[in-house]
């Protein structure tokens, strides 16, 4: 295991089709959504409107793990945890891959698509992205640091977890009528990507081996 790489030798190819798969899943729903609403958002409004007629309350809380102040709460423990522990480009990750992923989607993806609810660009939805790269750094560093034997399990149960805590996320910003439901399966693919891409390109640079410093030529297997 190559304890320095944000993506080991054998994640690379699989990380590369997944990122790659997540940016196609990105451009077909915007391309489809960029017109009328489409009938899966009211069936996603009226589902989330079931959802918390039945259990009323705890929309507004669920969505609070989508709002900025907590995101960057967060980015900043997991950044500080790092650097503590001595791993850089996981703190580095921690950092310029949630920024990088939100910066992007809002300057450049939602003026191109141009989707709009209540007079907010809303595809793809900020809100998604900010959460999911988060809990992607997370699924990422255990896929990439799990003992060989149990890496299977632990990104299997990191996923999962992470997947359950959007799912609720989700949920909470589609029923306030923050985004519409195709805005969050934008966000949440691109956020996937965009982490993936930048924790690629983390492992590009030079890094520092316990014992000595590396040559640029070296690096990738930093």
């Amino acid at each position: 295991m190559e304890a320095h790489r944000l993506m080991p030798r054998f994640m690379v190819l699989p990380a590369v089709g997944v990122a790659t798969a997540c940016f196609g899943v990105v451009g077909l729903v915007g391309r489809e959504v960029s017109g009328p609403v489409p009938e899966v958002d009211s069936l996603g409004f009226a589902a989330a409107d079931r959802v918390f007629t039945a259990v009323p309350g705890i929309a507004e809380p669920l969505s609070y793990a989508t709002h900025p102040v907590a995101m960057i709460g967060v980015i900043m423990l997991m950044a500080i945890v790092a650097y503590r522990v001595r791993r850089p480009r996981v703190a580095l990750l921690a950092v310029f891959g949630p920024t990088a992923a939100v910066t992007f989607n809002a300057w450049v993806l939602k003026p191109v698509v141009g989707r709009e609810l209540d007079g907010y660009l809303a595809y793809p939805s900020g809100h998604t992205t900010a959460l999911v790269s988060i809990l992607t750094v997370f699924t990422l560093v255990t896929a990439s640091n799990a003992a060989p034997g149990r890496r299977l399990r632990a990104t299997t149960g990191t996923a999962a977890v992470c997947l359950v805590l959007t799912g609720a996320a989700v949920s909470a910003i589609v029923g306030l009528r923050y985004h519409y439901l195709t805005d969050t399966v934008g966000g949440f693919c691109w956020a996937i990507g965009a982490v993936i891409t930048v924790a690629a390109v983390l492992d590009l640079l030079p890094g520092r081996h316990p014992a000595l410093r590396l040559r640029r030529e070296q690096a990738y297997r930093a």
